[in-house]
């Protein structure tokens, strides 16, 4: 019986740094939503002073395009979005059927941060798998309630 050849391992790359979507224009869409005033902002203050810009990679993230949202979103979901959005109905009696209301305010812009956030979570995971990392940080998105309608 032949012995095996020990093979060596491959040389080791330095570690690509974390991909963090970013840009201005996002953080005042993120900030402007009535339930966590500020919060983009203040996430972004908090890297800029512990000095992690750095030590990441900032791409600007898209905005998600109505054909994208709805490839995940029903159309009945998207129009009443946009309606409520466009009018800044708070008490629009559907928006309880679409998951709306006191957690998740329908309230002016309501769309248009959805479509920023949307967006921002396609341009991480696009990072990812065009290999620009191995990490894609998009603070400010993917909430908890997300779901098909």
């Amino acid at each position: 019986m032949q012995e095996a050849e020990e093979l060596a391992p491959p040389p080791r790359q330095p570690p690509l740094p974390p991909v963090y979507i970013y840009s201005p224009e996002y953080v005042r869409t993120c900030d402007s939503l009535a339930k966590v005033p500020k919060r983009a902002s203040m996430v972004h203050s908090l890297i800029e002073a512990y000095e992690l810009l750095k030590e990441m990679r900032v791409v600007k993230p898209k905005v998600a395009s109505m054909e994208e949202m709805a490839s995940f979103h029903t159309d009945a979901y998207l129009q009443h979005l946009q309606k409520v959005s466009e009018e800044g109905d708070d008490e629009h009696p559907d928006s309880v059927e679409f998951g709306l209301g006191y957690d998740c305010p329908s309230t002016e812009g309501i769309f248009d941060y959805a479509a920023a956030v949307g967006g921002a979570t396609i341009t991480a995971a696009q990072c990812l798998i065009d290999g620009k990392s191995n990490i894609a940080i998009n603070w400010a998105g993917g909430w908890h309630h997300a779901k098909k309608d």
